[in-house]
């Protein structure tokens, strides 16, 4: 294919290095992927990309124009173009080829060399486990269980505020990764989570036990304290959810319960589905069937339910699934890691279920990344079920669009157009593991992002139209104070559980 030379907007004053469009009349110059003959030149001006050409009108100033990066967003199906991205308040003002000539931003972006996209979203975190990063490796979930159930999950040897901080580095590791929506999932309580998460800058959920203690599931919150919590919530920008009893402490009166208290305050419930074969042998040896198969029979699953991990589902209670409208939380380095199992997501995704990626606490995943969580969703599922189980567009859909969705934002955040929140991330392609980058019928830039990228390539970050990360430093907040509060407390914890062991011994 012949390759010519095509210049940006003088603006720019930039090369780039295009193949011809052949597919209409040049009356342009914005490069960009053309799909109909694979090549990288004029496709805007040829009537191609319809998506990129609906801007909004400008009206005045912006207040931040990110420029000579390369898009790539599930508006399009991920097909990469170079332009520009403008910012106006908290949400995007346009996005298009190339660079506009009409704009007067007070900010500028040159984002050469790097990737721009929506901010990834995490659907289940438990921040309160980032002090014990480390400490559960090399045990299942059900040892750990046994390791810990003496002192409460460290409950008795932590204070609020060690875990305040805990959760706040969490999500200040997630922005740096690019994160910019995470669900945050209660261990005891979630007092102080939602100043955590403004503090830093992070937008999310977070997710309240419906239980003030786990140890005793049948005892629950009022139905007051369930809408002071979700006016809490809402009064920092944050999505109330309510987090359900674990499988083994299912009762049909009590989901019923649960079920009537989330319902009167209009919020979304999550649990922790089919998680394990212990768990779900608890459950089958009482009642005879296992947690998503009662859920449906006893009229409980619902499109506001969002099942975490969901590891063991059978051919049946996909379908119930389906059917039912609920979602998925998945996190698969995690499963890996503490030997829970294998999802069937491939079944998920062909039955129509919406499936998010999480990574959940550092204790059983260890670091906060969900690019990560796309490579190990790949290669688990590939391993597992074949080549070509999932695709790239199913990965990073699951961490952008789909994750949204999850959360009814799908309308407002996880991908790049116009008047969605500013949630956008700069993804640095200059790297030897992110070259070459190819643009035409096998262009490769999605599969960077998937396979070659990590949070470390992340350069800055934009939260409704904040820029949170510039130039890999977090701009909200004391990283380096905050790392050193989590690190003393977590050698105390360390300190005591060694004691605790010694006095066993």
């Amino acid at each position: 294919m012949p390759i010519c030379r095509v210049r940006a907007p003088a603006r720019t004053g930039r090369l780039y290095r295009a193949s011809r469009c052949t597919s209409g009349t040049r009356r342009g110059a914005y490069p960009t992927f053309c799909p109909d003959n694979g090549s990288y030149a004029f496709a805007e001006k040829c009537g191609i990309l319809p998506q990129e050409r609906r801007v909004v009108p400008l009206s005045g100033k912006i207040d931040t124009e990110i420029f000579g990066g390369i898009i790539l967003s599930a508006h399009n199906r991920y097909r990469p173009f170079v332009g520009s991205v403008g910012i106006s308040g908290r949400n995007i003002e346009y996005v298009t080829p190339g660079r506009k000539d009409d704009v007067d931003a007070a900010i500028t972006i040159d984002a050469s060399g790097k990737i721009i996209m929506p901010g990834l979203v995490n659907v289940h975190c438990h921040g309160d486990m980032t002090l014990a990063r480390g400490l559960g490796d090399n045990l299942t979930l059900q040892e750990q269980n046994a390791a810990f159930e003496q002192n409460n999950w460290f409950y008795r040897y932590i204070t609020d505020e060690d875990r305040f901080y805990s959760r706040q580095l969490t999500y200040c590791e997630a922005l740096r990764f690019g994160t910019t929506f995470i669900l945050e999932n209660m261990y005891w309580d979630l007092d102080g989570s939602a100043q955590a998460m403004a503090q830093t800058g992070i937008k999310g959920a977070l997710a309240q036990d419906i239980r003030p203690d786990f140890t005793k599931p049948d005892k629950l919150m009022s139905e007051a304290t369930v809408r002071d919590f979700a006016e809490n919530c809402e009064a920092h920008g944050l999505i109330p959810v309510i987090g359900s009893i674990s499988e083994e402490d299912f009762e049909p009166e009590l989901l019923r319960r649960i079920g009537a208290i989330v319902k009167s305050a209009g919020l979304m419930q999550t649990f922790h589905a089919a998680e394990t074969r212990w768990r779900q042998d608890i459950v089958l040896r009482k009642y005879g069937d296992t947690s998503v198969s009662l859920l449906h029979k006893w009229g409980i699953l619902c499109e506001d339910m969002i099942c975490s991990h969901a590891v063991y589902l059978s051919d049946e209670e996909i379908k119930y699934l389906a059917a039912s409208g609920a979602k998925v939380a998945n996190t698969p380095l995690c499963e890996m890691k503490i030997a829970d199992g294998i999802a069937p997501i491939p079944a998920y995704l062909e039955a129509g279920i919406p499936v998010g990626l999480g990574t959940d606490g550092a204790m059983w995943n260890n670091s906060n990344d969900i690019f990560r969580e796309m490579k190990g969703m790949s290669l688990l599922h590939t391993i597992n079920s074949g080549i070509r189980t999932l695709s790239t567009h199913d990965l990073l859909d699951m961490a952008t669009i789909k994750g949204a969705a999850l959360f009814g934002q799908e309308h407002r955040t996880g991908s790049l157009e116009p008047g969605k929140a500013a949630d956008i991330i700069l993804v640095d392609s200059t790297g030897p593991h992110m070259t070459p980058l190819r643009f035409g019928h096998r262009e490769n830039v999605a599969s960077c992002i998937a396979f070659c990228a990590t949070g470390a390539d992340v350069t800055d970050v934009f939260v409704n139209g904040a820029h949170v990360v510039k130039n890999r430093k977090l701009t909200t907040i004391d990283l380096a104070a905050l790392s050193d509060k989590v690190t003393r407390a977590s050698e105390r914890l360390s300190d005591k559980l060694h004691a605790e062991q010694a006095h066993k011994n």
